[in-house]
Formats: structure tokens, sequence, C-alpha cells
């Protein structure tokens, strides 16, 4: 047989340990092992070709792999108690008899491996303030690892980096770290992002964290600690994701990372996804790739992350409790506000039409023409631009939203009287009474609206719903109704009307600043003036209004105590509470049912059982109906 037809000879098997020859031998009873070698890694190591099975901790794996690289060995790494980074990565088998097993019938293959400056990474590298996440999951179940790190959360202070990747996308961002895994089986925060890991397609993938606020950082742990609602179509806002074959990260300053777990320092970082000549043999446990080719391009999802203005602002300073936009990031809202609140033709004459309208309704005593001249009124707009005028301390938008709702209630206000003037009916209908007793339920309604109407034109996508703030916080009804007691020179209709628009105006304009504020369209040192003087107008109309939602939470009890009154069976008539007045004398109107006429005497009876039962004298306003039953013939 000639030297080209002899078969190839089986090339030497060792294993590589680290001095535990007696207990690695220990944990191979049954398995063939006698014609291989134990070699300690201080010993003279295996020459070219060898297969080496390696019975080392990470460190001693990660730092024979160049050498396993340079001799053309044929690696398997076995599951040494002290190397679980290396066991996961390599899909290895827990238990030691069956990763050897595996091992010596198992067919080398070459490998992707994740680099940080030219060291081999088998779970992930982190940077900046990420370094305490992987640490922490260790420590306990996932409420003790976010209530940990919540604790923190005021202490987390962004820097500004950037990124660029193989295919030249870049980016300067501020955020509070980065996450780059790998391997198939990572443990970075259990199975919180495993599902963003792709580990057979030849890119790395980096997890950019940028929470804008403390908010916002908050609602990211809850994300992918708890709910674990982390995946590619549903990244949380302040995430961003790469895949790439290379990704640069600078500071500019140096960068504070770990490696495994291990914290270093370098100017610079330089992350690769290398597909390497290293053979491996890989464990029971890695699981078989798709054999899709790998993507020619890189994946750069960092669009909602800071940039510019924004990120320069965040660089070095501890996170707001909300998010702080830069100007750069609002150029539209703030352009549209301001000529929001600007008067105009257009204005004037919704302002008029939507004043008429809603007289009309008033008089009609029909609320839904009333609805409609709140969805037609203009006032919104001006009073949104206010609350960011004061949320900002901006005098010019502040200036020009009051110059507007100046004009804008005054023209309302001359309408209402004229029409009152010439209306020849002087009946206050039930649609003007409802606005003339307003109570800390109105401000309740202000303020949500306020919030609801900043939120609305921050939000373009759900714009639509200024209408719906619109008809809840009913401007220009109570403004008309102020207009009607003018002309009508009756002063409880004004004090009414006047204290209910008051309260609207004053309830949306804080609370939309409040809420410009929390969407972080404007630092708090900004708001803190226009915020004072909006508070100091808040609380001086709270004030009427707490004493009239006392009024009514009293009126509604003794109502209440009304109803529980008992007659004697023989009384003859049926006692309805309808309501209760206060004023200088707490006024009660009742239905009297009766089927005999009622006398003074009756009368008399009635007002003493209620106020007995009311606790308190009462003056009683009595409607009598006569009841007359049908009689058998």
């Amino acid at each position: 047989m000639s030297s080209a037809d002899a078969p190839m000879p089986e090339p030497s098997v060792h294993f590589l340990h680290d001095g535990a020859w007696d207990d690695l031998r220990a944990h191979l009873e049954g398995v063939a092992y006698a014609a291989h070698h134990f070699t300690s890694a201080q010993d003279a190591l295996p020459g070219d070709g060898a297969v080496v099975l390696l019975y080392l901790d990470d460190e001693r794996v990660r730092g024979i792999l160049p050498t396993a690289v340079e001799r053309g060995w044929e690696v398997a790494v076995l599951p040494h108690p002290e190397a679980p980074l290396a066991a996961a990565r390599f899909g290895v088998e827990r238990d030691l008899a069956e990763a050897v097993a595996h091992a010596l019938q198992a067919s080398a293959q070459s490998v992707r491996l994740l680099t940080c400056n030219d060291v081999v990474a088998f779970s992930s590298v982190t940077v900046g303030e990420t370094l305490t996440l992987e640490a922490q999951r260790r420590s306990g179940s996932r409420w003790s690892v976010l209530g940990a790190l919540a604790r923190n959360v005021f202490k987390l202070r962004p820097f500004r980096y950037a990124l660029s990747t193989a295919k030249e996308q870049s980016l300067t961002t501020a955020g509070i770290g980065l996450i780059i895994l790998e391997g198939p089986t990572h443990g970075y925060l259990g199975k919180g992002l495993a599902s963003l890991t792709v580990w057979d397609d030849q890119r790395l993938t980096a997890l950019a964290l940028a929470p804008r606020s403390v908010v916002g950082y908050l609602g990211l742990l809850w994300r992918i600690i708890v709910l674990r609602a982390v995946s590619q179509r549903a990244l949380p806002p302040a995430m961003g994701l790469i895949r790439s074959a290379r990704l640069a990260v600078e500071t500019g300053r140096g960068v504070d990372y770990a490696l495994d777990g291990r914290t270093l320092h370098a100017d610079r970082l330089e992350i690769t996804a290398v597909q390497t000549p290293l053979q491996v043999r890989l464990g029971a446990r890695y699981p078989q790739a798709d054999g899709a080719p790998p993507p020619d391009r890189d994946q750069f999802r960092m669009q909602g992350l800071p940039s510019g203005e924004s990120a320069r602002i965040l660089d070095g300073a501890r996170l707001p409790l909300f998010n702080h936009a830069a100007e750069d990031d609002f150029k539209e809202l703030f352009q549209g506000l301001k000529e929001s609140a600007s008067f105009s033709r257009s204005f004037f004459a919704l302002m008029v039409m939507s004043a008429l309208l809603a007289l009309f309704g008033l008089y009609a005593n029909s609320a839904p023409v009333i609805i409609g001249a709140m969805i037609l009124a203009p006032l919104m707009g001006p009073i949104i631009s206010l609350s960011m005028g004061l949320a900002r301390a901006h005098p010019l938008l502040i200036r020009d939203s009051v110059k507007t709702l100046l004009l804008g209630i005054l023209t309302a206000l001359l309408c209402a009287i004229v029409v009152a003037k010439l209306m020849p009916l002087r009946v206050l209908t039930h649609e003007m009474a409802a606005r003339l007793s307003p109570n800390l339920l109105d401000l309740g309604v202000a303020v949500v609206s306020g919030m609801a109407g900043a939120y609305a034109n921050a939000r373009e996508e759900i714009a639509k719903g200024l209408a719906g703030v619109a008809i809840a916080v009913a401007l220009v009804p109570p403004l008309c109704v102020l207009g009607i007691g003018l002309g009508w020179m009756d002063w409880s209709v004004v004090s009414g009307a006047s204290l209910l628009f008051a309260t609207n105006l004053v309830g949306i304009a804080v609370a939309g600043s409040v809420a410009f504020l929390a969407l972080g369209f404007a630092p708090f040192h900004l708001a803190r003036k226009g915020l004072w003087l909006s508070l100091a107008l808040l609380g001086a109309v709270s004030v009427p209004l707490y004493l009239a939602f006392d009024k009514a939470i009293q009126s509604n009890r003794i109502l209440s105590a009304l109803g529980q009154a008992r007659f004697a069976d023989n009384a003859g008539y049926r006692i309805t509470p309808l309501s209760v007045q206060q004023g200088r004398e707490t006024v009660a109107r009742v239905r009297v049912t009766s089927e005999r006429p009622i006398s003074s005497a009756d009368l008399d009876a009635i007002q003493q059982r209620l106020s007995q039962a009311a606790g308190m004298p009462l003056t009683i306003e009595a409607t009598v109906a006569l009841r007359r039953s049908a009689r058998p013939d």
C-alpha cells in the first residue's frame, strides 16, 4: 500500500486541565480516557493538530484560544465549575462525562467570536451604568433586582458617546450605557433580552439604553425585568438596537466597560463579530443554525434616542424626573402653538359664530346646540399656547396668548350683551342655571381637560381628540352666560358664570403647563416662576369652589336625610324631596302628593317633621299634587 493510500493518523487527544487531574479522572468513570493525555496548563502544550479538551476556568479558556488557532487545534470546552460563560457560549452539557463523550465523537467547525479590543467575550460587553445590571441579576429575584436598581435611579448620570458601524452608520447620543450580547444562550438579565439576540448571522447585537428621565428609566426596567416585553417589534422608546459586524464606541474621555463581568477601561472600544479559523467541537446543547446566508447590511434602530442638543443637555447630568426635550425636538409643536397664540380674522370669525350659537342654545335650552358651540370655539388654542409660555417662561408667547384670549373674551361678551339687550326673553333657562354654581368638580374637569389638551397638542397622531377636550371644558357657554348677566344687570348670574369661566381658564392653563413639564418640553427651572403664579391663581379660585362644594355636600346630606323621613300612616299624603338650596336660609323643595287638599296645619307638620329629619330649621317650598283614585261603580 502506497503512502498516498495510507489512512491519516487519528489526532492525539489531550485533556488540558488546571491541575485537578484526579478530580477530572474521577468524573470520567466509564469513559475510555486511558489512551488520551492529561496535560496541566503549566506543562508543555500539545503539538499541532491535536484535539484538546479544555477543563479550565473562563479566563484560561479565553487565554488559550489564540494558541489553539496558531497550532490548528480542535478544541472542546468541558463544564468546569469556574467556566460557566465559556460552557454556555459553546453549548456544553452540564454533566462532565456526557460532555467528554460528546466531545470525543463530535466534528469540529469554525465559529464566530465576539471580540472587544481583540479580547474574546463569551457572554457580553457592557458599557456605563449597565455594568450593574448583570451583577444585580445574579443577586436575587426579578423583584429584588428591580428594587435594587430603582433605589439607585437618582445617581444615574448619562454620558455622551459616538457610535459607528461596519457600514459607516453613525450616531452621537447620550445614555446610561450599552449592552453587547453574545452567544445563543447568554444569561444577561435572564430571558428578558433573549429574543433580541441573533447568534448565527455574523453580526453582533448591541442595545443602547438611553432613558431621558427617571420615569423613563423605571419604565425601561419594568419592561425588561418584570414584563420581559422586549422584542424587535416591541422595542422600548428608550432602547436602541444595532446589528453589525463591527461597532466602534468613543466618548472623548475614555470608556469604562466590563467584558464578561470583568471591569476594564479603554480610550476607545472596537467590538467585532469575527468568523475565526478556530475549530470548535460544539456541545450537544448548541442550537443548529438555520442555514440562511448572513445579511449584508447593518440594522440601526436608534431614531428615538437623544441626539444633538438633547444629548448635550443629558451629558454628565443627573437624570431629570421627567423628560427634558431640547427645542430641536419640538420645533413644529412650538411653531404651531405660536400660530395658535396669534389673533387672526379666522379666530375672530369663529369666536363670533361660536358665541352666537351658544347664546341661541342657552335661550332655547338646547344642549346639542351648546355642544356644537363648544366644538366651534377657538379658545382652547391660545390657552394651550399660554400653558407652554408659562412652562418655558417665554414672554412673547405669554403676551400673544393673553392678548388673543382677551380679544376673544371681549368678542364673546359683546355678542352676549347685545343679544341679551335685544332678546325679549328674560327667563333663566336650565342650561343657563347649570353654569351658575361651579364647585371643585368643575375644577377637576378643567384640570384633566388642560392635561389632555397639552398631550393632544404634543402628539400629532391624537390631535383629533381636541374636539373632545373642547366639549369637556366648555369655555364659551359660561362666558356667554356672563354676558347675559351683564346685559340683564343681574349680578348673581354675573358672579356665578364668571367664577366658572375663571375656573376653566385657570385650570386649563395650569394643568397644561404641568403636562408640558411632565412631557419634557420645559425644564423645571424655567417653569418655576410661571407655575408659582399659576398655582397662586388656582388657589384663589379654589377657595370659593371649595365652599360651593362643601355646600353641595351638605345639601346632598340634607336631601338624603329628608328622603328617609317617616310620617304617620294616617297622614294621608306622601312627601318626595326634590332639592335643597342653601343661602341665608336653607330651603327644601318638596312634592306633596295627597288625595285630599293640604291645609296650613298639614304644611306646618310637614315642615316640623322635615326639620327634625335634617337636624336644622328648614324653609319649605311645597308643590302639592292632588291624586284621585278610581272609584268602583
